[in-house]
């Protein structure tokens, strides 16, 4: 039998040259001690990231400053900090991450010469971070694994190709290249497993640090028993056909409008007219049995929707009901299941309130149970946002639940088939320890257009609690979700 043998190690880093200078030593890399007694929101870190990467899709400038302090941080010094302490990262300074923020060169028209692309190639193999942080350099001249000769190995990084080698076509003499992720794989006899290994390490590391604006590439081939030594780096097709439509037509970079965040945007309003309206169809899950009984009415919802839309309505945005439906549950197993949940699954939950988490044992058993309650498959209305009341929530900790494709970080085409096909839904209970239904019901809507659980408590209509306040970035990112998604789906 042939042998075959692919093994991946990784490390991530995220680095670049020298940007901005703050009071403190912001070109200094920070260190475990300077990360020490951080207290880290993942939720506020993944609002930001978001924020980051849509601004640097859309090649919109991003003021690193005025987003740090408009996403609730003091200032971009301790965003960059929290996010070295939720992802462990060290060795990595205030402007590197700033400068990782940077959209690429559009003056410049870009060389990919072979001068220009042995140049990436020797920034990136030289790199000191790499040479300390990875194995991939011990591991060639070593030439085994556990007595088997190496013969084959590659090394993949992520980076944003078309914003180095701008800044090489500008700088021939550039000294470092942004901050990158690498991962590498080798084999031996007849395996080919070390480039697809290396990428698909690479792209699983980048995705894990939320890294956005580049791809993961091979720059490195090489055989530790020949000691050849190869750079994969080659020409991007499509890049050379725009730099080349850019010579023929002589055109000059258009000189764009720059949407740079200032930190008073904070404290002004957009204006948004009221023209968004979405059809909502409500199901009053029918149950009764003696520990679960349901008793509400249809004025009684309508009531909730209009707490819920005094709060949107100031946003310019209307929940219309289009029908109000009354379904038997299917509750042969409640009592049982309800019993369950009792004893088992309750006793498992553990809540992270800086997180607005629960985590449980068998929470698949628990949505189970409360799928079949409602029987949501059959219970649809593929034109509307779905919302189910019933009895009350089983695990008697929440006061309503949404089950929405949106807040899923994944964009594969199967996820993002799911969201135009608008299958999610709210579930509400009747009866909870929340003071108001209504509030309740405007911040599980939220979630089903990708809010998601923000930092401020106090105040935030999608934090737990009691707040109903909806900031300037939610609104833009809920208008996104629906115009992208949901806009030809939700009608009346």
């Amino acid at each position: 039998m042939k042998k075959k043998f692919a093994i991946i190690l990784a490390f991530i880093i995220l680095f670049c040259h020298n940007s901005l200078v703050l009071a403190v030593d912001s070109d200094k890399p920070l260190t475990e001690k300077d990360l020490e007694g951080l207290v880290v929101s993942k939720s506020q870190i993944e609002e930001i990231l978001d924020f980051f990467s849509e601004s640097f899709e859309n090649k919109i400038p991003i003021d690193p400053e005025a987003a740090a302090i408009r996403f609730g941080y003091k200032n971009f010094e301790d965003f960059a900090k929290q996010y070295l302490k939720l992802f462990k990262l060290t060795d990595i300074s205030v402007d590197e991450i700033k400068e990782f923020l940077e959209v690429t060169d559009e003056s410049v028209i870009i060389d990919q010469s072979q001068e220009n692309l042995d140049k990436l190639y020797s920034l990136i193999i030289n790199d000191k971070y790499l040479k300390k942080k990875t194995g991939y350099f011990k591991k060639f001249k070593k030439g085994k694994h556990k007595g088997n000769q190496i013969n084959k190995m590659a090394l993949a990084v992520y980076i944003n190709y078309e914003k180095e080698m701008a800044k090489i076509t500008k700088n021939p003499n550039l000294e470092k290249v942004s901050r990158f992720a690498f991962w590498y794989g080798f084999s031996w006899g007849s395996g080919t497993g070390h480039y697809r290994y290396a990428l698909e390490g690479c792209e699983k590391d980048a995705k894990k640090h939320k890294l956005f604006g580049g791809e993961c590439i091979v720059v490195d081939f090489r055989n530790p028993v020949t000691g050849e030594i190869k750079n994969m780096l080659k020409p991007d097709i499509e890049l050379a056909k725009r730099m080349d439509e850019l010579k023929k037509e002589k055109l000059k970079p258009k000189e764009k409008k720059k949407v740079i965040a200032k930190v008073k945007e904070k404290a002004k309003e957009p204006v948004i007219t009221a023209d968004l309206t979405i059809p909502v169809q409500v199901y009053l899950v029918e149950v009764n049995k003696p520990n679960f009984q349901s008793k509400i009415t249809e004025d009684e919802v309508r009531k909730d929707f209009k707490i819920a839309n005094n709060i949107w309505n100031k946003k310019g945005f209307e929940f219309k009901i289009i029908e109000i439906v009354k379904v038997k549950g299917n509750a042969k197993r409640i009592e049982k299941d309800l019993k369950w949940i009792k004893n088992k699954y309750i006793k498992s939950l553990r809540i992270d309130r800086k997180e607005q988490k629960v985590k449980a044992k068998n929470q698949q058993r628990y949505n189970k149970i409360l799928f079949r309650l409602i029987s949501h498959e059959k219970n649809r209305n593929k034109n509307a946002i779905n919302v189910f009341y019933i009895p009350y929530m089983p695990s008697e900790l929440s006061c309503g639940v949404a089950y929405s494709y949106s807040l899923n970080k994944s964009s594969n085409h199967e996820i993002n088939q799911l969201r135009r096909q608008n299958r999610g839904f709210i579930i509400i209970g009747e009866k909870s320890e929340c003071k108001s239904r209504g509030r309740t019901v405007a911040h599980e809507l939220g979630h089903m257009f990708s809010l998601g659980h923000k930092h401020d408590q106090k105040t935030d209509l999608m934090m737990w609690g009691r707040g109903t306040e909806i900031q300037n970035w939610q609104i833009n990112k809920f208008i996104k979700y629906h115009d992208k998604y949901l806009k030809k789906r939700l009608t009346f």
